[in-house]
């Protein structure tokens, strides 16, 4: 398998769509009125649903391009968790810190005391933050686990096979608890004994960045492939909803969420879509140039977006007003993607800023303490 480049633009699109996905998530509405589905509303939140598993599916992509045999496991992994210590870990307590002190500020407490410093403690010591930060959590535990994921995931036959086995035992159980929720169902609580959803989308990812080199040359076929994939999960995660909303009255039901096997099907269209969709952009060009610059803020986007999310209400109140409280399908895609894109430029503004002052500085700093 040849090496994976760290600046494919392809890929920095896909981030780019899962930040703004993820924006989404955390400004949207209710989709049940006046106990009735609002369509419109329920056909983006379906849509919106594979932010994180978007994020997953980019993770598992590069997670594992070093490693060729099992003999390189041990040079790599020192080399992940430095990264991550230094790239993600270091730079989200600086992010908590700021976000304590604005708070702080804006809330106008009476004492710096009393401010959330067990915001801080519940990152730090109980893996629990309690918001959007637990995905940092998840992804400290595949460094963690490093070592057992990369053995599964190298290119030779023995490995395929066995990743492969285990990837399907997996999702079938997915799909088993999928079908005992939809009758109704306890007899098996299958969730305790899979890997955990958010590995199995680690996996896939992995399986994805063998699969799409194998379109190199065919693009417009693998665009194919993506648009039908989605739109197949699409269908189905859409219909299953509203089933059990007529049938049960479930409102945040589990075919809204990651939690359920119909995602691994959208997910994984709306992956490959994006990326054949980045393919048509030339290399090196402006274009490519401008879309890995973004890419490389969107973990700062990520980590600031609830803050101007919450400094944006505003906004948002007028953007659902204007758009007719965004129930019908084209309403809800007007409101979502301009507030989305609103706060996506906010949000891109202080990642830059923190990009310069606190995650240069700080890979920087590890990089030299490396040299030494």
């Amino acid at each position: 398998m040849p090496e994976i480049k760290s600046k494919d633009h392809s890929i920095e699109l896909v981030r780019i769509i899962a930040c703004l996905l993820v924006i989404m998530a955390h400004s949207q509405l209710g989709v049940v009125e006046s106990n009735a589905i609002v369509s419109g509303r329920l056909a983006f939140s379906t849509f919106i649903a594979d932010d994180v598993p978007l994020f997953l599916l980019v993770t598992g992509f590069f997670l594992f391009g070093r490693i060729k045999s099992d003999s390189d496991i041990i040079q790599v992994f020192p080399y992940k968790a430095k990264s991550f210590l230094s790239r993600v870990y270091i730079p989200t307590i600086v992010y908590i810190l700021i976000s304590i002190f604005y708070r702080y500020f804006t809330e106008h407490l009476p004492s710096i005391a009393n401010a959330d410093w067990d915001y801080l403690g519940r990152f730090i010591f109980r893996l629990a933050p309690g918001d959007h930060l637990w995905y940092i959590c998840t992804y400290m535990s595949f460094i963690f686990f490093f070592p057992m994921l990369a053995f599964v995931c190298q290119d030779n036959p023995q490995k395929n096979k066995l990743r492969r086995t285990l990837l399907g035992i997996a999702i079938a159980g997915a799909v088993l608890v999928d079908i005992q929720y939809f009758f109704k169902m306890s007899m098996f609580d299958l969730d305790k004994f899979l890997w955990g959803y958010c590995t199995i989308f680690l996996i896939l990812g992995y399986e994805l960045s063998l699969f799409i080199r194998k379109f190199d040359e065919r693009q417009k076929k693998l665009f194919a492939i993506g648009v039908i994939t989605y739109l197949l999960g699409f269908f189905i995660k859409f219909g299953l909803q509203n089933y059990m909303f007529t049938e049960y009255g479930y409102v945040n039901n589990r075919f809204r969420w990651l939690q359920c096997s119909p995602c691994f099907i959208t997910a994984t269209g709306m992956f490959i879509t994006v990326y054949a969709l980045g393919k048509i952009i030339k290399a090196n060009s402006i274009a490519a140039r401008i879309i890995n610059y973004i890419g490389s803020c969107t973990f700062a986007i990520y980590l600031f977006h609830m803050l101007v999310i919450g400094a944006t209400r505003t906004w948002q109140r007028e953007l659902i007003s204007k758009f007719d409280s965004a129930r019908t399908f084209f309403d809800a895609a007007a409101y979502y993607i301009s507030f989305a894109l609103a706060v996506f430029g906010v949000a891109l503004v202080v990642a830059i800023i923190f990009k310069y002052i606190v995650e240069k500085p700080v890979a920087l700093a590890f990089s030299k303490t490396k040299s030494k």
